[in-house]
């Protein structure tokens, strides 16, 4: 006799896990963090490609930019936090001290975490180009599924591993990859 249960029922059954109060913590935030990454890309948009700080009509524009698209950014956002559950995925719960929840313990950390590898990244300057096509320069709505998958690929080639929505996730260490193909 088998069962078929649902995603709520499921998630119900472990509603104390660690990955799942990690999850909504990370849901909860991404309003605050994709107004981070985004301000952290226009911050290394004048480093990388205005560094004399010179006001010219691209760059009115991202000073102008009031944040009124981050949704744009939730699949790059999801593809972060289940990089963060991957590489951090121990699901047991720990004792916490100092009187915070686990959500407010875990909400930190991944803030913290996300701002360190968001600056990482926007060291590339095609995530660069990317996070503001993406918020800043995407004013008609366009389809930018190819600027989207482009930095899903950075995103997955940063952490070396291939994030498959239906398969979790797959590590892949890219050096081992290149070498196959060269024999």
């Amino acid at each position: 006799m088998s069962q078929v249960i649902n995603q709520t029922a499921f998630l119900q059954s472990f509603e104390k896990d660690k990955n799942v109060l990690l999850k909504t913590a990370q849901d909860q935030i991404f309003s605050d963090l994709a107004h981070r990454l985004v301000e952290i890309t226009i911050e290394k948009y004048s480093i990388h490609f205005n560094p004399l700080g010179l006001v010219d009509d691209t760059f009115q524009q991202i000073l102008d930019y009031q944040f009124g698209n981050i949704e744009e950014l939730e699949g790059i956002y999801e593809n972060l936090c289940v990089a963060y559950r991957y590489k951090y995925g121990d699901n047991q719960l720990e004792i916490i001290w100092d009187g915070k929840s686990h959500e407010e313990k875990y909400k930190e950390e991944w803030g913290q975490t996300f701002d360190r590898w968001a600056r990482d990244l926007t060291e590339n300057p095609s995530i660069i180009k990317g996070i503001l096509q993406l918020t800043v320069f995407n004013e008609q709505k366009k389809n930018l599924t190819f600027v989207r998958n482009a930095l899903k690929g950075l995103i997955n080639d940063y952490f070396e591993i291939k994030i498959l929505k239906r398969n979790g996730v797959k590590r892949v260490v890219l050096k081992e990859k290149m070498l196959k193909k060269a024999s």
